[in-house]
């Protein structure tokens, strides 16, 4: 008998060792407030891959959020650079940022960054990222993303 005890003891704490590692499959950035609406922009690894400078226009009502979810993979040493770089902050707001695991289980799979934007007054503006090496000498900027934003 104490020995199925100490059987289901050491299953109910590997369990929840495991449960507790487990990799999130979605962001947790910024839920957009209720009334406001948001709309996302998704680019994969493998469409990265085939295109080294990557753009796209939206169009936003004050209060909504753009998500931007770019593929990434953390194994090759590059990564998104945390915070986009934005061309008028009084028009669109960055609110946060996120790197996804990947969620596939093996080694060299591609994960995600996510970023939560906020369309804040009337106007134009640039968002834009940069995928690249950080160390000293490493290759800087050689994926761009770049988004058009109006906000009516």
């Amino acid at each position: 008998m104490k020995r199925h005890v100490g059987v289901l003891a050491v299953a109910a704490i590997s369990t929840a060792a495991l449960v507790g590692c487990t990799d999130k499959s979605e962001p947790s950035v910024s839920a957009p407030e209720s009334g406001s609406k948001t709309q996302t922009i998704e680019i994969s690894y493998d469409d990265l891959m085939n295109q080294k400078q990557v753009s796209r226009s939206v169009d936003l009502a004050v209060g909504d959020f753009l998500q931007v979810s770019l593929g990434s993979n953390a194994s090759t040493g590059f990564e998104w650079a945390e915070k986009m770089l934005i061309s008028d902050p009084k028009v669109v707001e960055q609110t946060g940022h996120e790197a996804i695991a990947p969620a596939a289980d093996r080694p060299g799979a591609p994960g995600k960054d996510v970023w939560m934007l906020q369309a804040m007054a009337p106007g134009n503006s640039t968002v834009s990222a940069t995928y690249g090496r950080p160390w000293p000498g490493g290759e800087k900027d050689v994926w761009v993303f770049t988004a058009n934003v109006t906000v009516r």
